[in-house]
């Protein structure tokens, strides 16, 4: 029974390198439709799944504790704020059909209880490593996924909506939040495994 529990905890690392790699295929999908379809709302899905396989893959890579659970929690944060940034598309229509409140009400709404339920599951999965844990969930979960949603939208405003100004302020805080909350989370991760031994 150890040997095959030990063969599934050596193929992880690998599972969830195929997940994040799916995770982004899927956020490039969708951005394409978005950008190609100029609207749709297929693409919506294409974002969110993305987002969430592409932050729990890298959460099931990096966490120190429970690796299912803690992917499972990182990438429903991140597929929240995909969620927010579709509810504030559809409260002020910037592409797509003309603004439907309640409807951007009702995903901003649901975004938000699954960021808080994220936020939750993934310091419930984490080892007892209080506050450096604590910021590994701020840092991967939170700001990593600010960061591909800042990425997204920067990348609408530059070829959709042909905003270059607004682009390229989304985009480098996307990328300065994407990489800088990835490293940082990986470090604290690093960091509660050093502290529980």
């Amino acid at each position: 029974m150890q040997h095959t529990n030990q063969s599934f905890t050596q193929k992880q690392p690998i599972t969830f390198a195929v997940i994040t790699i799916i995770g982004a295929a899927a956020l490039l999908l969708g951005l394409a439709l978005i950008i190609y379809a100029h609207y749709h709302e297929r693409a919506y899905i294409f974002l969110g799944l993305g987002a969430a396989g592409f932050i729990g893959g890298i959460a099931g890579i990096a966490v120190a504790g429970s690796k299912v659970k803690a992917a499972l929690s990182y990438g429903v944060i991140a597929l929240g704020m995909m969620g927010t940034v579709v509810g504030l598309n559809y409260l002020t229509s910037r592409y797509g059909p003309a603004p439907n409140t309640t409807l951007g009400a009702m995903v901003i709404a649901t975004s938000s209880i699954a960021i808080l339920g994220g936020i939750v599951g993934a310091l419930m999965a984490q080892p007892k490593g209080g506050l450096v844990a604590a910021s590994s969930v701020i840092l991967l979960g939170v700001i990593a996924s600010s960061g591909i949603a800042a990425l997204i939208v920067g990348a609408i405003y530059l070829i959709v909506l042909e905003h270059p100004g607004r682009a390229y302020i989304l985009l480098g805080a996307g990328t300065l939040c994407l990489i800088g909350g990835i490293a940082s989370g990986i470090f604290a991760q690093r960091k509660a495994r050093i502290t529980l031994r």
